[in-house]
């Protein structure tokens, strides 16, 4: 390789590595870990999220973030407008995405990896902004944005399968376009081959073997839920409508949260008394408190590699891998919490939401790194055969430097949502948990009904939500 050719081809990777910032060679690892720890903190300070979402930077996972951190500092104004602000970049850049924004992330995908292009989310976090938002809007006292943030959540999960087949098509045209420029490129017969032989290492089955051996126990040992359904949304706005004085409403919310946990006892409890008041009934002199339970820390996302030896079949290239996301379980909190001696039953597994959706997305998460995999091959055999042993390392250190998966996720979901119901006697409220330990006593006002909102992620980490009707 000559010292010219050797300087033009380290200038041609360093631009895309610059142009792809640091993320696109570290990932976002860090900064989740980072964000972790404050939410588990007593620290209340939004400063860095609020420069991040005034630069555009990463605007809907910052909004969600910061909006989950508010909630838990009890600022619920200031949960409302970061959640707001990343529900206005769903609806500008993710549910309306123009063409050209596709065209260019497409690009910026294959040349370096998805790090470098903004977190366009999933569908069950859209479905907690939402069901968030409504609940922040009630410990507002606010019923009427509260009613409507639920009936957004609501019809954001009937209308969620429609919007995912479409954005699944549209991804797959997008990625078969963007296979055929490249190959279309490639006017040279052998150097054509050698993507096609690329794409079918990638491809073939002893390969894809490998790659859902690694994923098998994760994407089929699991209790899924209809998809894009969100258990714990249904039943959530069943109690608010419930205790917002609308029982049929809040009946038919139970019975189809019944359809998915038929055996459940707290649900089947709940929907009892929907259908006693919906009938008719006048409304008995006793009043509730339900309290529910956030329990734990929610599946993340980590970083799998799947480096293929393809010297083994040609010596034009040195390196190639595919480095895919895996979602990884964290633990719970305390077991079950009880209210006056009141135990909290599951009525929705988070991670199985997250599981469901995953699942679903997978092929064409898997078809993307492929398409990465293939056009950095390639041009690690370009370099190869136009500067020799030089050239072709210096591809493959660039490979390997952005063999990087997108690990950006929602991080402050549960892994679970537990619930009971109690009658208010006049007397306080003790809640404690699965030791005995009390976590907080509560009062609710002589003739009020209530929602008890805990939220635990860890063993001695507790924020407790008072809603009163």
């Amino acid at each position: 390789m000559t010292r010219k050719l050797l300087i033009t081809n380290i200038l041609a990777l360093s631009s895309i590595l610059f142009l792809g910032g640091c993320a696109a060679v570290t990932g976002h690892g860090q900064s989740m870990n980072d964000f972790n720890k404050v939410l588990l903190s007593d620290k209340c300070e939004f400063t860095e999220i609020d420069e991040k979402i005034k630069d555009d930077d990463d605007t809907i996972l910052w909004g969600i973030q910061g909006g989950s951190l508010a909630r838990n500092c009890t600022d619920y104004k200031k949960s409302i407008e970061l959640f707001d602000k990343a529900e206005d970049k769903y609806k500008q850049d993710v549910d309306k995405d123009s063409t050209l924004s596709n065209i260019g992330e497409g690009t910026a995908s294959v040349l370096v990896n998805n790090n470098v292009n903004d977190y366009e989310g999933n569908t069950y976090e859209k479905v907690m902004v939402n069901t968030y938002k409504a609940l922040n809007f009630a410990s507002l006292n606010d019923h009427v944005n509260a009613r409507v943030e639920f009936n957004r959540a609501l019809d954001r999960q009937r209308r969620a399968k429609e919007f995912f087949e479409k954005e699944i098509k549209e991804k797959k045209k997008e990625l078969d376009e963007k296979n055929k420029e490249q190959l279309a490129k490639q006017k040279d017969k052998k150097k054509t081959q050698s993507a096609v032989d690329t794409k079918k290492i990638a491809e073939n089955d002893k390969t894809q073997s490998v790659i859902y051996k690694k994923y098998d126990k994760l994407l089929n040992d699991f209790q899924s839920y209809p998809d894009f359904i969100n258990p714990f949304t249904t039943y959530v706005s069943g109690v608010y409508f419930l205790l917002n004085n609308d029982s049929r409403k809040a009946r038919d919310l139970f019975k189809e949260s019944l359809r998915m946990n038929p055996s459940n006892k707290q649900i089947q409890k709940d929907y009892a008394l929907s259908k006693k008041f919906s009938r008719g009934i006048k409304r008995s002199k006793s009043k509730y408190a339900w309290v529910i339970y956030e329990n734990g820390e929610g599946m993340v996302k980590d970083e799998i590699r799947i480096d293929i030896p393809l010297f083994l079949f040609t010596g034009k290239v040195h390196y190639t891998g595919i480095a895919l996301p895996k979602i990884k379980e964290r633990a719970y909190s305390y077991n079950y919490l009880t209210a006056n001696g009141s135990k909290t039953t599951e009525v929705c597994n988070m991670d199985n939401v997250i599981k469901t959706e995953f699942k679903k997305r997978f092929p064409g998460v898997v078809s993307e790194a492929v398409l990465n995999l293939v056009f950095k091959t390639w041009a690690q055999y370009e370099l190869q055969d136009k500067g020799g042993l030089v050239g072709g390392l210096l591809g493959a250190v660039y490979q390997g430097l952005t063999n990087k998966a997108d690990v950006r996720s929602w991080t402050a979901l549960p892994k679970s949502f537990q619930s009971t119901r109690i009658r208010i006697t006049g007397k306080p409220i003790e809640i404690k948990d699965d030791k005995g330990n009390i976590i907080k006593t509560v009062s609710i006002p002589k003739g009020k009904n209530a929602m008890i909102y805990v939220k635990s992620q860890v063993h001695g980490n507790s924020k407790v939500h008072e809603i009163v009707f």
